[in-house]
């Protein structure tokens, strides 16, 4: 079953499949669905909208299954998920990232009434009774008002937000058999939101790019050790089980006022979020699109990954296909040995949009090369030793890089640069417990950002905040990028920001770069849809110097730090030219090589970026999926305040990418409150 991590983007053209006048093949909870694929269940036939497996047709009305003409319309219910913000969205290791920190002035409102709350009530069996306070997972079976209820989606019951499953047909389905206890007891500080926030549209830019690596290290030892190389390290898994308690009492806590007399309905805020969809992108199609790209597998599928398994997914079979174990260690005979081709295809498995399969035509074995080239050039930046004289015999010389592919190797040549790559596991001159303070957004208290509230820092032992320097294949930096890739993984943003080093020692560290690769950043498109084709540039991007090709995706990336810097338009130059930065030179250089190895023929592509000025508002990738406080009048609430959310172009912590978003936005900038060291710091109710 698929879960959405969340967020937006732009338009691709929809395929029109026909469905034909024949008994449809009964839906299978094991079978493997692909867009255009028409299924039979319960008497109702479904064409799936995208890959999906195990999602039950019919019971999430904004899932993979659309009910075919002729079938009766199931009651709407929707499938509230959360999942990255890009920060990631917000800024997924996007450098610079974006970090708006002002807070919006609260209007006055009138002080809200409290509603009384009916106590659950325990059903026979083994049940568990539904509470606030807990974190609940999708299909966890809860007893509430004699009556049992299963959740349509992972989400934490806040206290005071009364989300009841009685009252939010969004989060729970009535029915359902009692087989475990129900909740595990794990409130974060986050709604069901992982965006990166925002309060308001006034922003500051934040220059703080992933490491750009270019210094030499300095060898230790020339000689080869007399250790035994670590050839094919145990792949180190990623947490298994969700926190179980709630988060640190030293982070700011979100509570919820009862809602006032007159306060919309479920039903409402789910009509007023899908009158919203029209609006997010060029078609209809837009919120399905951000969805597909956004999925998520999960961990029990990731865990089964191996190589040469048959039951990997189709994906991470392409992977293996044309980019087999041999290949992964020619390209990189130096990586850090945390970084092994078992890690790799895990972090693949878990984002099904990489390397996916088309139905439209599109070479999906050809798309996967150029899509691996391109982020194994962007590896070679970020992570790379980038030290011309390096040599297999003085590589040998750490043990983090003693790899047994390097006993194999001519121990006195030099290695190409640009199978230097992943050399770096945490960035340079940084280790766990050292850098203290650094790459933080924390919240100290009234005056501090939206970011720092729905993305609180965690600390050491010692009580001090955790650094959230670059680590893994993308440097993953930043503690507004750890909780939204946290948020993704595991449904807590907690989880990484606790446990930052988990990005470096398990497959999270490839899986952090394929995140930020299928991640949509409006204005930006995530670098998947710049290589397969989906973006395509309109008037407002070629006027910007936009075009399909690497150049792209480096701006992407580091587009703040590296593009933008002048001169003429160059297609596939082979030198440097006084328009493009250094960093992004290497990029090609590196890029051009890995295309060369794969067989990907790149004659006449946009590989620079020095002349770009950005993907903008007007862009074709530009989408208005985020949510912010609506400001506009209303006489008939109480003071009035508008009890609405609106969409807005730069990020927040809400998005119509995650069903059920609306309702979260609006109860939060107008029930919400956030505590501090016991006390209300940010009051939202008045």
């Amino acid at each position: 079953m698929f879960q959405l991590n969340r967020w937006m983007l732009a338009a691709i053209p929809a395929a029109i499949c026909s469905v034909q006048v024949m008994a449809a093949t009964a839906w299978d909870s094991k079978t493997v669905y692909t867009g255009g694929q028409v299924v039979s269940y319960q008497g109702k036939d479904y064409k799936a909208k995208w890959w999906t497996q195990g999602n039950v047709p019919g019971a999430e009305q904004w899932g993979p299954w659309e009910l075919q003409a002729g079938s009766a319309t199931p009651a709407p219910t929707a499938n509230v998920t959360s999942a990255p913000t890009a920060a990631p969205t917000s800024t997924p290791l996007v450098s610079p990232t974006v970090a708006p920190s002002a807070k919006p002035t609260v209007a006055p409102t009138t002080a809200p009434t409290t509603a009384p709350t009916a106590a659950p009530t325990a059903l026979p069996g083994s049940c568990g009774v539904w509470a606030e306070g807990n974190t609940y997972k999708a299909g966890d079976v809860v007893s509430y008002g004699g009556a049992s209820y299963t959740s349509l989606s992972a989400h934490t019951a806040y206290v005071g937000a009364n989300w009841n499953p009685a009252a939010t047909p969004t989060l729970w389905k009535a029915g359902g058999t009692c087989s475990t206890g129900g909740a595990t007891p794990v409130p974060t500080a986050t709604p069901v939101v992982t965006a990166k926030p925002t309060a308001t549209p006034v922003v500051t830019v934040k220059p703080t790019a992933s490491p750009v690596v270019t210094a030499s290290p300095t060898p230790a030892v020339t000689v080869a050790p007399t250790a035994a190389p670590t050839s094919t390290p145990v792949s180190s898994a990623g947490p298994t089980a969700a926190p179980t308690t709630a988060p640190a009492a030293y982070k700011p806590q979100i509570t919820f006022v009862a809602a006032p007399a007159g306060y919309p309905s479920d039903a409402q805020f789910l009509a007023a979020e899908q009158a919203l969809y029209s609006q997010a992108g060029s078609d209809a199609k837009t919120i399905d699109r951000i969805r597909e790209a956004l999925q998520v597998r999960p961990d029990s599928v990731v865990d089964a990954v191996a190589p040469g398994a048959a039951g990997n997914p189709d994906n991470v079979q392409r992977v293996e296909r044309v980019l087999p174990r041999a290949k992964f260690d020619y390209f990189f005979p130096v990586r850090n040995i945390k970084y092994t081709y078992e890690n790799l295809l895990k972090g693949v498995a878990k984002f099904p949009a990489y390397c996916k399969t088309y139905t439209d035509g599109r070479d999906s074995d050809l798309i996967c090369k150029k899509l691996l080239a391109t982020s194994f050039a962007h590896f070679a930046q970020e992570t790379g030793a980038n030290w011309p004289a390096l040599t297999p015999a003085t590589a040998r010389g750490y043990a983090d890089q003693n790899n047994a592919v390097l006993a194999t190797m001519e121990q006195n040549t030099a290695i190409p640069t640009f199978r230097q790559g992943l050399w770096f596991l945490r960035e340079q001159g940084m280790q766990e417990g050292s850098g203290v303070g650094g790459y933080q957004d924390c919240f100290n208290g009234a005056g501090g950002s939206i970011f720092s509230i729905f993305y609180p820092c965690g600390k050491n032992e010692q009580g001090q905040y955790f650094s959230y320097f670059g680590r893994g294949s993308k440097q993953l930096s930043w503690n507004y990028n750890y909780g939204p890739f946290s948020k993704s993984m595991y449904g807590d943003v907690n989880v990484l920001l606790d446990k930052p080093g988990l990005v470096a020692d398990t497959w999270m560290n490839f899986a952090s770069a394929i995140w930020f690769a299928v991640y949509p950043q409006s204005p930006k498109p995530p670098m998947t849809w710049v290589v397969d084709g989906t973006w395509q540039p309109n008037q407002v991007d070629i006027a910007n110097g936009m075009s399909p090709g690497f150049g792209a995706t480096t701006y992407i990336i580091n587009g703040g730090i590296e593009c933008g810097r002048g001169g003429n338009h160059g297609s596939n130059i082979g030198g440097g030219t006084s328009s493009e930065a250094q960093q992004s030179l290497n990029r090609i250089a590196a890029y051009k090589e890995f295309t060369k190895e794969l067989g990907v023929d790149i004659t006449g592509e946009q590989l620079t970026c020095g002349t770009s000025k950005g993907f903008t508002d007007g862009s074709a990738a530009a989408t208005k999926t985020y949510l912010d406080k609506g400001w506009n009048y209303n006489p008939n609430n109480p003071g009035g305040v508008s009890w609405s959310c609106q969409l807005a172009t730069y990020q927040t912590p809400f998005s119509l990418a995650n069903p059920g978003d609306y309702k979260a936005c609006v109860d939060y900038f107008f029930r919400g409150q956030v505590k501090f060291n016991g006390q209300v710091v940010v009051d939202n109710t008045k």
